[in-house]
């Protein structure tokens, strides 16, 4: 611009050379102009938008904001977004709150940028961190399959090949691959009582909320909830209170029981009916069944017991239908007596559980002999029948169909449990039942390959 306007005040002197202060006229117009046109440009570079002020580091939720919203406007991921405020749930925010958009230097050392997984050639297996998980594991066996890991799992094999990402018709599994098995009801029930013990929790009154129903809604005396909140009068509550449910007292463990030496005692009682009893009741004194009594004792029915009478009432179980070589026995195996409606988990020559069941009624009688579990499933479903059957251990076949032992059975059309009240009595179509409680404790110890006798 100067090298310009110097130019032009040259050119307009030597025009008119011989004019006396002239030349210095026009120049100087000239001149004039020239910044005029200078100023007029450095106004009208002063008018364009000055550059963008540094970048927002703080965002003031308004009404109507959502944290997606607020970050694609910011131009930042979401997930980091909610790392920046510490936010695990994006709709946890409210108006007024202020949102850090920018980490300071401790956040940036703290919330490093994803990093690029690496592509994973074919037959190649991803380093990956080990996931922590309460699932039961399995270490895969010469000759598995997974079919057969469960079966002896007693899961489910579609969800057990889900739940590894293993394809169900052609797994291929490796000796020594570890699986995670599903987890069963008992693993679930377990861990939801473990947790229910850990901690206080904390209980707000409603309207029409008394101390006494609150407690018995949380399993509690009425003198542990007023222990617990520090209240004298039970009457002074109110709507909005705050309450501490205390945890639960764990329950006293029961005495162990008494250390036997040798084989498991078998025999009679022998008992003279006095007044006032009843089979129902001996039966249960000597914790034995009323079929029983009246097998032994060759009774038409219940109601002819008379006073004086004499009762010969077995107890211990019945003789194992084997012959053996004169050595301890050992191992774990079942056994059913029909006559007497009875069963008992045995380890080597000891009684481990001892427990009534009902095996199969009138044509449907349970078959006697000696078997061994062939299938093991948490929940087996008849179609024959529309019943769910808990803690299935298949045993034996009757044509297309299969026998077992299992607990209570849940019928398809009301979705309850049915025959509760016929257990140590002959009620099912040939299997041999037992209570839900029982017939956990069974399936859990239940391998298989486990000898099962039924004797008469």
């Amino acid at each position: 611009m100067e090298r310009t306007r110097m130019n032009l005040f040259q050119n307009s002197f030597l025009l008119h050379p011989g004019r006396s202060g002239r030349p210095l006229l026009r120049p100087l117009v000239i001149f004039l102009l020239v910044g005029l046109l200078g100023v007029g440009t450095a106004r009208q570079a002063s008018a364009q938008p000055s550059p963008p002020t540094p970048e927002a580091t703080i965002h003031v939720v308004q009404a109507g904001d959502t944290l997606s919203q607020i970050a694609a406007n910011y131009g930042i991921p979401l997930d980091r977004l909610m790392a920046l405020n510490g936010l695990d749930d994006p709709d946890a925010i409210y108006v007024g709150q202020k949102l850090r958009l920018t980490p300071s230097l401790a956040a940036d050392m703290a919330i490093p940028p994803p990093m690029a997984e690496a592509p994973v050639g074919p037959g190649e297996e991803a380093s990956r961190p080990p996931i922590a998980t309460l699932n039961r594991t399995y270490q895969v066996q010469a000759g598995d399959t997974l079919h057969t890991i469960a079966l002896r799992a007693g899961v489910d094999e579609a969800a057990l090949a889900r739940l590894n990402d293993l394809p169900l018709d052609n797994p291929g599994l490796a000796i020594g691959q570890i699986l995670l098995l599903p987890a069963t009801p008992a693993d679930l029930r377990e861990a939801r009582e473990a947790g229910s013990r850990q901690a206080a929790a904390v209980y707000v009154v409603q309207a029409g909320d008394t101390l006494g129903g609150i407690a018995q809604a949380h399993g509690l005396s009425l003198a542990d909830l007023l222990a617990a909140n520090r209240i004298a009068a039970p009457d002074a509550i109110y709507v909005g209170q705050q309450l501490t449910i205390p945890p639960r007292p764990e329950p006293e463990a029961p005495p162990p029981a008494p250390l036997r030496l040798g084989p498991a005692r078998n025999g009679f009682f022998y008992y003279t009916v006095r007044p006032g009893d009843t089979l129902s009741g001996l039966a249960r004194d000597f914790d034995s069944t009323v079929l029983a009594v009246l097998e032994y004792n060759d009774l038409p029915d219940a109601e002819t017991v008379y006073t004086g009478l004499e009762l010969r009432i077995p107890f211990g179980p019945p003789p194992l239908p084997l012959r053996l070589p004169p050595v301890p026995l050992s191992g774990t195996r079942f056994l059913v007596s029909l006559s007497r409606q009875q069963c008992w988990l045995l380890r080597g020559e000891a009684v481990a559980y001892s427990w009534p069941c009902s095996t199969g009624y009138g044509a449907w009688i349970t078959r006697t002999g000696t078997f061994q579990v062939q299938t093991k499933l948490e929940m087996a479903q008849s179609n024959a029948y529309q019943l769910d059957m808990p803690y299935w251990l298949g045993i034996y076949d009757v044509g297309s169909y299969e026998n077992g032992i299992h607990g209570l059975p849940v019928s398809w059309e009301t979705g309850e449990k049915i025959w509760e009240g016929l257990i140590g009595q002959p009620a099912t179509f040939g299997c041999a039942m037992l209570t839900d409680e029982d017939a956990a404790i069974l399936f859990q110890n239940a391998y298989l390959g486990m000898p099962v006798h039924i004797v008469p």
